[in-house]
């Protein structure tokens, strides 16, 4: 089963592209977000999704979701709530749908990555539909974390606890905490590699980097 949520504009195909890219089963879930204040265009985009997903799965749980848009904080607010709520496999559409709807969702989206499996994005380029990554954008580290998670951004990736502690000259055990620490943040992933556990910089990592060493300038 999985919850499909998409903020839903004037153009039908930037949900309906998404989700037959992922496939629709009978016990698969469409919400698609609205502006509180509706339009006929948007009655006629939401007919169009209508029309085209039930040709597929005929007796499809489909449902309007009406947001406020005018309080930035609220409608995000509001977005957090049915992340959290939907149920099983939960994927989230940025594709289409007023910037002040689809703002707010794509915080909301990054705020609840625990909540999500999935995050399409469609094109305004080339109108593809791609996976994004889902990124931590905080995190709770100590300086030492953060440190070492920068020399592990210069390294040739991936390395080992015994390799990282070998070229900075550091204990395994201390090592082994902090990688521990940053896995947990999501700002390293690792792997096995035969005995030993493979270290690599997630892209969440690297965007946490990014901030942190500017802060550290400024």
């Amino acid at each position: 089963m999985r919850t499909y949520l998409a903020p839903l504009g004037f153009d039908s195909r930037r949900v309906v592209r998404p989700v037959l890219s992922e496939g629709l089963d009978e016990e698969d879930r469409v919400v698609l977000l609205q502006p509180a204040t509706g339009s006929e265009r948007g009655e006629d985009a939401y007919e169009e999704v209508k029309d085209v997903l039930t040709q597929v799965v005929p007796d499809l749980e489909l449902v309007s979701e009406t947001l406020p848009y005018s309080d930035f904080v609220e409608t995000t607010l509001y977005c957090i709530d049915l992340i959290q709520v939907a149920e099983a496999e939960t994927i989230i559409i940025l594709g289409g749908g007023a910037r002040e709807l689809l703002l707010p969702l794509t915080v909301a989206t990054f705020a609840s990555a625990d909540y999500v499996d999935t995050i399409l994005q469609v094109g305004d380029i080339d109108s593809s539909v791609r996976q994004i990554p889902k990124l931590t954008l905080r995190g709770s580290v100590s300086d030492a974390e953060a440190g070492l998670l920068a020399d592990l951004n210069e390294f040739r990736l991936p390395l080992s606890i015994s390799q990282i502690a070998t070229e900075l000259d550091r204990s395994k055990s201390t090592i082994a905490r902090h990688v521990s620490s940053l896995e947990s943040e999501g700002f390293v992933s690792t792997a096995k590699d035969g005995r030993s556990k493979a270290v690599s910089v997630s892209d969440s990592g690297r965007l946490f980097l990014k901030t942190w060493e500017r802060s550290r300038l400024s």
